[in-house]
Formats: C-alpha cells, structure tokens, sequence
C-alpha cells in the first residue's frame, strides 16, 4: 500500500473529511493505534493502515487473523456532534458500505449478517469493529475494518469459523490501494447521509442484503438464548425478531442460524 496513491484515489469528499492517512508495517491493532492518538489529543479525522496486525481485534473480545499481506487492516476516525445513542446504527452503514464499495469492484454475490459482518455462501469475508471515544462535546468513532484479501490456507483452518477471502471468490487479488480508497469514499458518503437522514434510509437496503432475513435465527446474547424469525432491521438499525410470545427488538448480540422450527 502507498499513501501517495491512496490519496489520488479519494474522492473529493474524502479528501476534504481526512487530515491525515498512516500505513505501518505492523502493528498491534489499528483500532488500538487510533485510541492511543485520540487520548493522545489528535483529535484529527484519521485513516490508519498496517499491513499486518500482532493483536488484531474483532467483536466480542475476538481476535482477527492479520498476517502479512493477507487482508486490509484499517482504521477510520472520524467526529461526530450526535450522541453516542444516535450512533447505534453505524456498524450497519460500515457494512453496507464496504460491500457496496466491493460490488463496484465486481466482487458479487455477498451478504451481510447483522449487525455488521460481509459473508459469501454464509462465510466471513470481513468484519467491523466500532469504538467510541467521547471527548467534551465531541464524540470520536473508530471505524475499525478487516477485510481477508488473500489468507494462507493453515491461517483460514485455524480460525475455527468458515471464513473466505476475495482471492477464494473472484480468482484474482485486487488493488490494495483502490480497494481502500474504495471503501473509504463509500463510506464518508453514507456517514454523510447517516448524519443528514438517518438510518432509515438505509433500512431497506439492508433487509435486501439480510442473508437471515425471513428466516429462523438464534440470538446468543451472553448466557441467554433467544429463538425467532428475523423480520429485519428497523430504522435505528435493531433487529425485529417474530418469536414465539411476540414481536421483540434486538440491540446486541450475535445471530446464528436456528436449528429448530419454530411453531406457526
């Protein structure tokens, strides 16, 4: 990855929101990286990018794989004036982001699983981990994304998950520095009409590309366990679940496949 060209290929938008673009060899994680510069005092809008990852971080308290030249680890930083509680919403739009910029680039044939993982045929093509850092008025969001680029085989069987990676689906390894810029320009644009409108104008873009939408799901949130058919996401970006004693909304947890029915 090059800075330089990275920079030739962010839209105007995207250049005017960031100050500043930084590319390590490696690093722990660059959602850690970003932090450390927010408590730091740069309270700059950011992008933050390694080529590798000693201590990679997913949802949950999980590692993400991030060996060498394998995937795209970034970081984006970016202010809000909204509180936090309107902020909920965001992994939903980095999603749809990120495979809306990889469709751009014929990548087809993907999924999103909520709230913010990109699957194809219901494996992990990539992940999204959001952080808040809320200084005085200001409220600082680290858009965290990895994305599986081209995974050494004995690193994907150690994962303990089906995952894949964009070389697995298209055959051919892309343009590290397009695909960031990709992202990153899909992104600034629908943070721009998050801010303006909402979540709900994203609801329905999101129900299309549910890959558990009208089907039965389980909700694993901590110890409790709850079974329904997933009806979508509302316009904050819960998810509706039909179950057995009514209609509840869901604001956390992880969505899996259920392997039971449930009664009609």
């Amino acid at each position: 990855m090059r800075k330089s060209v990275i920079q030739e290929l962010l839209s105007v938008e995207s250049t005017e929101l960031l100050s500043e673009i930084q590319i390590f060899d490696e690093i722990d994680s660059t959602n850690v990286e970003a932090i450390r510069q927010i408590r730091s005092g740069n309270s700059s809008n950011c992008l933050i990018l390694a080529k590798a990852q000693s201590a990679g971080r997913g949802r949950r308290g999980r590692n993400w794989a991030s060996p060498p030249e394998a995937g795209i680890y970034m970081s984006m930083v970016r202010q809000f004036t909204l509180p936090p509680n309107a902020l909920q919403a965001l992994s939903l739009v980095t999603a749809l982001s990120v495979k809306s910029a990889l469709e751009k680039m014929k990548v087809q044939g993907l999924k999103l699983k909520w709230p913010n993982d990109i699957l194809f045929e219901k494996k992990k093509l990539a992940g999204i981990l959001l952080e808040l850092q809320q200084q005085e008025e200001r409220c600082h969001v680290v858009f965290g994304i990895g994305l599986n680029i081209a995974l050494p085989q004995e690193v994907g069987k150690s994962i303990g998950r089906p995952v894949t990676d964009i070389v697995s689906i298209t055959g051919l390894k892309p343009d590290l520095n397009m695909t960031v810029a990709a992202i990153v320009n899909e992104l600034c644009i629908n943070l721009t009409k998050f801010e303006q409108s909402g979540f709900s104008s994203f609801t329905d873009s999101w129900n299309e590309s549910d890959c558990y939408f009208h089907s039965d799901v389980v909700i694993q949130n901590g110890e409790r366990s709850t079974i329904g058919k997933s009806l979508g996401v509302d316009s904050n970006g819960a998810l509706l679940l039909q179950t057995a004693t009514g209609k509840q909304l869901i604001n956390g947890g992880e969505v899996f496949p259920s392997l039971r029915e449930l009664p009609t």
